[in-house]
C-alpha cells in the first residue's frame, strides 16, 4: 500500500515539475516575442524621425564644382551665370498660374514656388556667384512682396554676352581661375567688351563660384 502511494506521489510531483518548467518556458517566449515586438517599433519610430529630419532639412544650394577639366566647362559655368536673372525674369513669365499686380504705372509678375522668397533667389544665384554678388544681384531686380508672395517687375533693358572657347583665356593657379573674355558684347552695346573674372573655391563646399567680376559692360547689375 505504502508502495502504491510512493508511485502517486512520485506521479504527482512530475506533473507540477513539469508544468511548472512549461509555463516558464512559455512565459520566456512570451517575454521574448515582447522584446522583438518592441525592438522592431523603436527601429521603425528612429526611421521615421530620421526621415522626418531629412526632410525638414534644407537643401544647400553650392556652385559647380567640375571645372578644371577644360576650358569648355568654364565657358558653359560663366553663360550661365550671366544669364540668372533672366531665369528668374523667364520664371515669371512661364508662371501660368501666377497673377499681375500694377502700381506706379510698372507691371509685377508673381514668382514661382522655387522663386518666392528671397532667399530662394538668391540660393540659385550663389550657384554660380558669391554671396556678395548674389545679394548685389537681388537688390538690383525689381521686386514687391505682396500677400507674402514675391512679385518681380521686368526692365527693358538686357545685356548680352557672347562667351566661347573662341574669345576666352583661362589662366588656372593654385587655388583660383582666372578668365579673360574679349569682344564679349556687340560694340554697338559698349566701348569697353572685356570681361574678366576670378573663380574660387568655396571655403566650405570646395566648389567654385564667381568671386568678382571686373568690366564696365553689365557692371551696373552688381552695384
Amino acid at each position: 500500500m505504502k508502495m502504491k502511494h510512493g508511485w502517486i506521489y512520485l506521479l504527482l510531483l512530475s506533473i507540477l515539475v513539469t508544468g511548472c518548467n512549461a509555463s516558464n518556458t512559455s512565459q520566456g517566449k512570451k517575454n521574448e516575442k515582447t522584446a522583438t515586438s518592441q525592438s522592431k517599433k523603436n527601429e521603425k519610430t528612429a526611421k521615421t524621425q530620421s526621415k522626418a529630419t531629412k526632410q525638414k532639412r534644407p537643401a544647400r544650394s553650392v556652385a559647380i564644382q567640375k571645372l578644371d577639366d577644360s576650358k569648355m566647362n568654364i565657358v558653359i559655368f560663366l553663360n550661365r551665370a550671366e544669364h540668372v536673372v533672366e531665369d528668374v525674369y523667364y520664371a515669371a513669365i512661364d508662371h501660368t498660374k501666377g497673377k499681375t499686380a500694377h502700381e506706379d504705372g510698372i507691371t509685377y509678375l508673381e514668382l514661382p514656388k522655387r522663386f518666392d522668397s528671397k532667399d530662394k533667389v538668391i540660393a540659385y544665384f550663389s550657384k554660380f556667384w558669391s554671396r556678395s554678388l548674389s545679394e548685389a544681384l537681388y537688390d538690383n531686380l525689381s521686386t514687391k512682396q505682396i500677400k507674402n508672395k514675391l512679385y518681380v517687375a521686368i526692365p527693358n533693358v538686357d545685356y548680352p554676352v557672347l562667351i566661347s572657347v573662341r574669345n576666352t583665356a583661362v589662366e588656372k593657379l593654385n587655388s583660383e581661375i582666372r578668365v579673360s573674355v574679349q569682344n564679349v558684347t556687340d560694340p554697338a552695346f559698349s566701348s569697353d567688351r572685356t570681361l574678366r573674372y576670378q573663380l574660387m573655391r568655396d571655403d566650405k563646399t570646395k566648389r567654385y563660384e564667381i568671386k568678382s567680376r571686373m568690366g564696365t559692360y553689365g557692371n551696373d547689375q552688381f552695384q
